[in-house]
């Protein structure tokens, strides 16, 4: 493996680009899960928050199949 020697001023500068990048990606995140959840319906918010708790409460989902699988993930 190969070392690579950087100026400290440049390793700052890369830190300082880390963050306000990762910021940005916050944002960004923000921005699309409210614009996701505005083009939601209800119905369907009400059913995967129904999903979402019956797993929070432990219960598992059993397929039979790979096919059984994929439809059930396709309906969601």
């Amino acid at each position: 493996m190969n070392a690579v020697t950087i100026p400290k001023t440049e390793y700052k500068k890369l830190q300082r680009e880390q963050r306000e990048l990762r910021a940005q990606v916050s944002e960004l995140l923000v921005f699309v899960k409210k614009i996701a959840k505005e083009e939601l319906y209800p119905a369907i918010v009400k059913r995967l928050n129904k999903r979402s708790r019956r797993l929070d409460r432990g219960e598992g989902i059993r397929f039979s199949s790979t096919a059984g699988m994929k439809k059930y993930l396709g309906g969601l």
